[in-house]
Formats: structure tokens, sequence, C-alpha cells
């Protein structure tokens, strides 16, 4: 690809240059454009920049001659594909897709790329999430497609309780039984670098903010069915605050125990039953009430027919 001066538009306007880059150069390695700006061979307005600078409206970005790879995908993750098929809303300015399990959101160490540069390749809109999920975490995953909607959904993420703010609920499988009804959980909670430099969060006096309202649907014999709807976004909250209380997610390696999860096995679990079901928010440009809801997947379905099966066949007995 030759040598190129682009103009940036007013919907670009308020972008930071690596993601308006990461838009233009669809296939370059993220790796890479931070080098060429690094290295100065990107300019904005003849100047070298900082990969973080926010564009205004008529920057001239100058982008250096690149090799870039042909337009594909890897076919061989099928979940990937999937996602053409998991679209739950979407309209000018928004996309919520109902992200499979076992699908990073992001491209990282040791991962060729995650949801968000397949969906890049994909469309023909500037793509950025909005928030994240776990990469064994199925569900509700918001992204803008402008500048503009990421800025105002951020602002109702980091004050989720002001009105009109955000509503987001979790469905998750908990080891043991629930006893008593609705409880909020508000152990403070504090990141750390795990085994393999991996983060990991630990309930903590010293830590953040951390609510949690659980809400139990169905009790089984040794697992819970629950409604978790969190009022703040921190790292692993639904899976720290349920082994805080000493109920950890089925299925869940971090924060589970090896002999449950080998349990909840036998009944067809391979990941943490961990969902993000359900987005009620004000749109944030038509200024419109939205609820959005992410149908469990089968395989999470499947688990609870089994273990409703189960109880119903001891009742009888």
């Amino acid at each position: 690809m030759p040598a190129q001066t682009l103009k940036v538009t007013k919907m670009e306007s308020g972008q930071r240059l690596d993601n308006y880059l990461l838009k233009h150069l669809k296939g370059v390695p993220r790796t890479h454009i931070y080098r060429i700006v690094r290295d100065g061979q990107v300019r904005v307005n003849g100047g070298r920049v900082r990969p973080f600078v926010r564009l205004v409206l008529d920057d001239r970005v100058r982008i250096p001659p690149l090799r870039r790879p042909e337009p594909g995908v890897d076919a061989s993750d099928q979940n990937l594909l999937d996602l053409t098929e998991a679209i739950l809303y979407e309209d000018e300015y928004l996309l919520v897709l109902n992200k499979p399990a076992g699908v990073a959101v992001h491209g990282g160490t040791g991962l060729r790329g995650g949801l968000i540069e397949f969906m890049r390749a994909q469309s023909k809109d500037h793509l950025e999430l909005i928030h994240r999920l776990d990469k064994d975490t199925s569900g509700a995953l918001m992204l803008a497609k402008d500048s503009q909607t990421l800025r105002a959904m951020h602002a109702v993420l980091r004050q989720p309780e002001r009105d009109p703010g955000i509503k987001k609920t979790y469905r998750t499988l908990l080891v043991g039984r629930w006893h008593g009804g609705k409880r909020e959980l508000k152990h403070r909670l504090q990141t750390f670098r795990g085994p393999g430099q991996i983060k990991r969060s630990e309930v903590s006096s010293e830590g953040r903010e951390a609510h949690s309202i659980f809400n139990p649907v169905t009790r089984f014999f040794e697992h819970t069915l629950m409604d978790v709807e969190i009022k703040t976004g921190r790292l692993h909250q639904v899976r720290v605050h349920a082994q805080a209380i000493g109920l950890p997610v089925a299925g869940d390696r971090i924060y589970g125990t090896a002999d449950a999860n080998r349990h909840i096995r036998k009944f067809g679990l391979t990941r943490q039953f961990l969902h993000a079901d359900r987005l009620v928010f004000q749109h944030p440009i038509e200024k419109r009430q939205l609820d959005i809801h992410a149908p469990l997947p089968n395989e999470l379905d499947s688990v609870l027919g089994q273990l409703q099966t189960q109880l119903t066949d001891s009742r009888s007995s």
C-alpha cells in the first residue's frame, strides 16, 4: 500500500489515533501500528504524535507505505464465524452481539485476533468495544459505531446508578445451595497479577468499591441458578463475589474448585457458567429505552435441563 494522507471527518473527530489507524488499516497488526507511530512514520498535520492523541475535524493524517495482508478470516475458529449470526440489536450507532464463549473480545498475547478484529474486518463501520466480557463468558456485548456513541456509553458505565443509567444482569450457576432471597454484596476488590502474569481480583479492604445484587432463580440439589445485577464493573466481579461467600461459579477454573468442576462436568458443563443475560439502558443518541436480552446458549441450557431432570426424578421417587 503506497503512502497516503487522510483527512479526519466529523464522524471520526474525537477518536484516538491508534483506533483511527486500526479502522483504516484493516489487517495490519496492532503492534505494527504502534511501532510506526512511535518511529514517527505516522504524522498528524506534519508533526510527530503519540498513539493515544485524539484527532479533531480536518486533521491530516499521513500514513507511510505498508505491506498489508489480503483481507480474510481464519475459518478454523467456528465461534468467530458464528458472530455474523449473533446480532441482537443494531442501528447506525450501536451493535449488540450475543458473544459465544471461547472468543476473546480482542487480540492479545498468544492470540491472533479476537472479536473486535473480526468484526472490523467484516464491517464498513468504525467499531469500538463499549465494554468487555471474559473470554469464557457468553452473552450481550455492546459495540459503538462512532466516537460520540462510545464516549456517551462510557460516561453511563462510569456512573451506572445515575438516572438514566444502565442495568447489566448476568445469569450464573453457583456451586452450593443459596439460602434466603435477594442479597447485596459489596466486597471491595483489588486487581493483581497472578501466576503467568494473568490479571485476577481478590477481596481486599484496600480495593475498589464493587456492588453486586444476587437473586436466586432455581435451587437444585447442589447448585443454584442466579440472576446477578452488577452496579460496578470490576474485573471478574461476579466470580470473585460468588467465591467470597463460598458459592463459586460452576466450572470456574480460577476461582472455583477442581472437585466441584469435575462433578458438574458430568452434566455436560465444559466452561464457566456465566452469561451476560440482559442490558437495559437509554439509547445514548436517540434517548429511547432499550431492553436487550441474550438467549442462554444451548450448552448451558442443556446443563440446566439435566439438573432439573435429576431434581424432578428425586422428588417423584
